[in-house]
């Protein structure tokens, strides 16, 4: 388990921020063209059109959320160690993306 100093060493991990921000975008474009109708998507009422907001807001920014998604990739990652998150696979990490990208959009609040 990595520790609380650990995880905030790896806030400006450059590298991994590097794989976050093209995941950002692939996760865009699934909503973009409407591939976001299964979990780990929120299927409520709106939630879609809160995401397509985001994606077109967003799609030409990913460098630019990579921080932000990163830091909650780490919240949510906390239990592994600082190995198993650095090597984590591109797999997880868009995975991770998709998981979290209800919370930037807006549907979770």
């Amino acid at each position: 388990m990595a520790t609380l100093l650990e995880l905030r060493q790896l806030y400006g991990n450059s590298e991994m921020r590097n794989k976050v921000a093209p995941s950002i975008a692939i996760t865009a474009n699934k909503i973009m063209i409407g591939v976001d109708t299964v979990a780990p998507f929120s299927q409520a009422a709106g939630a879609h059109d809160l995401r397509l907001v985001w994606a077109k807001e967003n799609f030409g920014n990913t460098a630019g959320q990579a921080a932000k998604f990163w830091e909650v990739i780490l919240a949510k990652n906390s239990a592994a160690t600082i190995e198993q998150i650095i090597g984590a696979s591109d797999a997880a990490i868009k995975s991770n993306v998709d998981e979290s990208v209800d919370l930037f959009a807006g549907v979770i609040s």
